[in-house]
């Protein structure tokens, strides 16, 4: 359901030796944000950690089973301004998500607040349970 990425991890752990040592990070930064997801009657629940991140710097796109989010959040450095330390996650937010046809992607719905992405990627109607009235002859 959820694309896994082996890689991750490792990028992570060169990240935190990268900030332990002061070594300059090269070029733009994709980080994979945290998410959570939750299955109930309603559908797949998934709530993607963006801190910092304006909501109108967040694009979610679904299309061929395949449900997808980006978001920014750029560096703007300030003129005559010394950083001694810069620890929080700025640039690309980046993650993809492979979806069973048992959900409809086609009536995701997307709300933030806080920094937390809430996606509700809702039940397929022919995948609900249907009672079934029984006749009497």
């Amino acid at each position: 359901m959820i694309r896994f990425d082996p890689f991750k991890e490792l990028e992570e752990l060169q990240e935190r030796l990268a900030r332990a040592f002061g070594t300059p990070q090269q070029g733009p930064r994709v980080y994979a944000p945290s998410v959570d997801v939750v299955e109930d009657g309603e559908g797949l629940h998934l709530f993607v950690y963006l801190p910092g991140v304006e909501p109108e710097k967040v694009e979610v796109v679904a299309e061929e089973g395949v449900l997808s989010v980006k978001a920014e959040r750029p560096f703007e450095k300030r003129e005559g301004t010394t950083y001694h330390r810069l620890e929080g996650p700025y640039g690309t937010f980046a993650r993809g998500f492979n979806v069973p046809s048992t959900y409809d992607l086609s009536r995701v719905q997307a709300r933030f607040r806080h920094g937390v992405l809430h996606l509700l990627v809702p039940r397929a109607e022919e995948t609900r349970p249907k009672r079934i009235q029984v006749q009497v002859e």
